[in-house]
C-alpha cells in the first residue's frame, strides 16, 4: 500500500493500482502476485493477477526498468499456457513501446477511468418528495446486498458476509458509504466512497439506482452529498476505476463532474 500510495504521490500516474483497489482486490491473488525489492527491502514493482493470465503491472517510477524486466517473468513463469494479457492506460508510449518489443499487441478496451477535479464546486440538490440520504447501518447489509445483485447482477455469492468485510477495511468510513432510500426506508439507490486516508486517494465504487427508482436523479443527489461529506478529508484525487460506458450513466459522470475520461486496454499475446 505504501509503495502505491508513494508511487502515485511523486508522479501522479495512474498507470498502477491506486491503494482502495490494491486492498479491495489482492485478497486471494496472493499465489500468483510476484513482488519486485531493492536490497534494502523496498518495494518497486509488483505485478498482480486479476484472473488467470491477466495482470496489471505496478512499478516505481524511479525503477522504469522494471517494467521489461517483469513482463520476461510473465513470459517464463506462463510459457505454453495460452493467451497472456496486459492491462495498461492509455497514455505512455514508453510502456507501449515496451509492450510492442515483447510482442503484445494493443486490443479491445478494457475500460473506463473516469476522474474528478476535488477542487470543483459541489451543486446543491434536492431530492424527490419522500426520500432521505443517510449512511449505511450494519442492519441495511442484507438489503444493499440484495440490491447490488439485483443493479449489477452478481450471484448469490455477494451477500452481507461480503459487505461486513468490506466494511473492515482500511478505506471504508461509515459516513461516506451512502443509500437513499424512500418512505419505508427501503433502499433506492447507494454509492460507497473508499477513502485512503493516508494519500487522500478516493475511490467511488459501487454506485447504483435499483430499476424502478431510476429516472428520479437519485444518483447524482448522492452523489453530490457524498462530494459534501468527503471535502471534510481533503481528498487528493476522486476516481471511478470501472466506470460504466452507457449512454444514462456518461450523462451521469458528465453532470456530476467526472469528465476526465480515459481508457484501459488490453495488450496481449499467445505464450507457447
Amino acid at each position: 500500500m505504501e509503495f502505491l500510495r508513494e508511487a502515485y504521490i511523486e508522479t501522479g500516474s495512474l498507470q498502477n493500482w491506486l491503494p482502495p483497489r490494491f486492498e479491495n482486490s489482492a485478497k486471494g491473488n496472493e499465489a500468483d502476485t510476484r513482488i519486485w525489492k531493492t536490497r534494502s527491502g523496498r518495494i518497486v514493482g509488483a505485478v498482480t493477477p486479476e484472473e488467470k493470465l491477466r495482470f496489471f503491472i505496478q512499478v516505481h517510477p524511479d525503477h522504469a526498468h522494471l517494467f521489461a524486466e517483469i513482463i520476461d517473468w510473465i513470459d517464463g513463469h506462463f510459457a505454453t499456457e495460452g493467451r497472456v494479457s496486459i492491462i495498461t492506460l492509455e497514455g505512455d508510449p514508453e510502456r507501449e513501446k515496451t509492450l510492442r518489443r515483447h510482442g503484445f499487441e494493443k486490443g479491445r478496451v478494457y475500460g473506463v477511468l473516469r476522474l474528478r477535479d476535488v477542487d470543483a464546486p459541489i451543486p446543491e440538490y434536492r431530492l424527490p418528495d419522500g426520500f432521505t440520504i443517510r449512511s449505511v447501518e450494519p442492519k441495511d447489509f442484507d438489503e444493499l446486498a440484495r440490491a447490488g445483485r439485483t443493479v449489477f447482477g452478481h450471484g448469490e455469492w455477494f451477500n452481507s458476509d461480503v459487505l461486513k468485510e468490506i466494511s473492515c477495511a482500511s478505506f471504508y468510513h461509515y459516513n461516506l458509504d451512502l443509500v437513499a432510500v424512500d418512505g419505508r426506508n427501503e433502499i433506492a439507490a447507494f454509492c460507497t466512497f473508499r477513502l485512503d486516508e493516508p494519500s487522500g486517494i478516493t475511490e467511488l465504487e459501487p454506485m447504483g439506482t435499483l430499476p424502478k427508482y431510476q429516472g428520479l436523479g437519485l444518483a447524482k443527489a448522492l452523489l453530490f452529498e457524498g462530494f459534501r461529506r468527503l471535502k471534510m478529508y481533503t481528498p487528493s484525487l476522486l476516481y471511478i476505476g470501472g466506470a460504466a460506458d452507457t449512454p444514462a450513466a456518461n450523462r451521469l459522470y458528465e453532470a456530476t463532474g467526472f469528465t476526465n475520461r480515459r481508457y484501459y486496454y488490453f495488450w496481449s499475446k499467445m505464450v507457447q
